[in-house]
Order: structure tokens, then sequence, then C-alpha cells
């Protein structure tokens, strides 16, 4: 498996996985070559061997496309777990240790904007070759209902959609967020992979469609998404490198 969807998420991750966090960040434009750098070259790196202590499934660097949001933020981390506990300590000091890394030396210059971290709902990995994906974030009123009906009935449709190739998706995934809670935070997000940019300003420039017969979307999530963000990948690792 060479890309994410967090992860996914998010980046698609393997089957098993159950958690992921999205750290997002704001790197200064005059800094971004060399951050872009550092986490290619070590923490990558670094990621790539927490993955094969068997610390996390995933990690994954994303690059926000144009300004949505109101914040700052232009790029965000995906790492994905089988378990909470190693979501809040995924040994990252040891992986560094166990490659001669020295984290002090490969410090990269970025302001933390939040820290989200959701469950895994459904997904389907499609092929795996999306490069880019559109977050979207949700607040249903009825979010059980929400839930069921994107399990039982669009997560089939997105996988004949896929199978055959009938649109652009490549993958796609639903998460609950278990942190931070509250009333003006979105309490879901799913995910659609896409292989470009292009592909996927395409599908958010859809005007009209038609629902799924037996969808109560209506009801379960009236307002709709609260944002549609559009992620490129920048780096990807799952263990294999």
């Amino acid at each position: 498996m060479k890309n994410l969807i967090l992860l996914l998420l998010m980046t698609s991750f393997a089957v098993q996985s159950q958690y992921y966090s999205i750290t997002y960040i704001k790197v200064s434009p005059e800094k971004i070559s060399e951050f872009e750098r550092l986490e290619n070259n070590y923490w990558s790196k670094i990621a790539n061997q927490n993955i094969k202590n068997g610390k996390q499934l995933g990690w994954a660097l994303m690059r926000k496309f144009g300004t949505a949001g109101n914040n700052d933020v232009n790029y965000a981390f995906i790492n994905a777990h089988k378990t909470i506990a190693d979501l809040l300590n995924p040994g990252w000091l040891n992986s560094a240790k166990k490659l001669g890394i020295n984290p002090n030396n490969i410090g990269t210059d970025y302001e933390v904007y939040e820290i989200h971290h959701y469950k895994i709902q459904d997904q389907i990995l499609g092929n795996n070759d999306a490069k880019v994906w559109i977050w979207n974030y949700a607040k249903p009123k009825n979010l059980s209902g929400f839930l069921s009906e994107n399990k039982i009935i669009w997560s089939p449709l997105h996988e004949k959609n896929i199978k055959s190739k009938s649109n652009p998706m490549k993958n796609w995934g639903i998460g609950t967020k278990i942190y931070p809670a509250g009333i003006n935070e979105s309490t879901v997000m799913t995910w659609d992979g896409f292989s470009s940019i292009e592909d996927a300003l395409k599908i958010l420039d859809l005007s009209e469609w038609t629902p799924p017969k037996g969808s109560k979307m209506n009801e379960y999530d009236p307002d709709g998404f609260r944002l549609r963000v559009i992620w490129e990948q920048v780096k990807y690792v799952n263990g294999s490198e």
C-alpha cells in the first residue's frame, strides 16, 4: 500500500486501523521548503520505523489546498493507530533512537492549531492510488442515523462506483470525532479520495444530485456538511519502506 485518509484518513490506511489523529498546523511561507525537507527526509523515516515497531499503522503529511476555514492552517499530520493507548503514546523517541537520529537536530518549525482524535467507523480502500482528499465535516442532528445510513446505503454505493470507475472517486471513509467535543464542534467527518485536485473540484462542482433510494440524510443532517476542504498528500508511509 503506497498511498493514504486518516488516513484514510483521510489517505487510506489498512482496514485494521481503528483510530486516527489529525494535527492541524501552520507553517510560515518562508519556512515551508525546510519544513517539507525535514519531514520527508527524516520524520517520515522515524514514522516508518514506528510502524515497524508496531506502535502505529500509518503516517501522512498533508498540504491544504487554498485557504478554506477561518484559520491559517496550511498543513496537517495524520497518524493512524490500533488503540487509543498507542495514539497517545506512539513511541517516537524510541524509533528515532533505533535509527540513530537525534530529534533535536531535525526540529521543524510550525505552530500547532488543533489536534483532533477520531474513531474509524467504515472505509473503502479502493486501489490506493488517491493523492488528494476532500475532508467533509458534519454535525448531524441524528448522529446514529447518519452513521447507519453511511454504512448501509452510502458505503455500498461508493464501493460500486469506485469499482466501476463511474466517477473519479478512489476511496472513501467515515470517522466519528472523539475529541475535542462541544456545541461548536463537528462530530463526524467523511473523506473522499481522488487522483487530482481537478477531480475533487469537479465533484464539489456538482450542483444537482439525486439521493439514493431510502436516504433520510435530509432528516439526519438537514444543514449538510459544515465545511469541505481539499487536502493534497505530501508524504505517506505505512512501514513498507
